[in-house]
Parts: C-alpha cells; sequence; structure tokens
C-alpha cells in the first residue's frame, strides 16, 4: 500500500497489478496492458508499453 497515494500494488513474477483509492485498476500481465472501471468494466485493453511498466513500478 502506498501511504501517499492510498494505491494498492501487487507485483509476481509476470504481471504488475494497481488498485486505485477510487476503485480503478491497472494492470500489465503478459504483456498486455489493462485498466478497468471501479465496476470491473475493461475501459483499455491493448499492449503494454515501457511508460505503462515504468509509470505502474513507479506507483
Amino acid at each position: 500500500m502506498n501511504a501517499a497515494t492510498g494505491d494498492k500494488v501487487e507485483v509476481s513474477a509476470n504481471s504488475i497489478q494497481v488498485t486505485h483509492r477510487n476503485g480503478m485498476k491497472e494492470s500489465i500481465e503478459n504483456g498486455r496492458f489493462r485498466m478497468e472501471d471501479k465496476f470491473g468494466r475493461t475501459i483499455v485493453e491493448r499492449k503494454a508499453t515501457v511508460a505503462d511498466l515504468d509509470r505502474l513500478k513507479s506507483l
């Protein structure tokens, strides 16, 4: 848990998932970036970029 932002970050061998305070989720798994709203609906689903990975790691 990031105390400054309230984001929950989970990292495993081949994925990273961030759950934001407002319930939105962002994840990278097997080279794919996915963003979901707080209701679990997919907003974005595409190939992950280096910028995506760097941004999620920074949280």
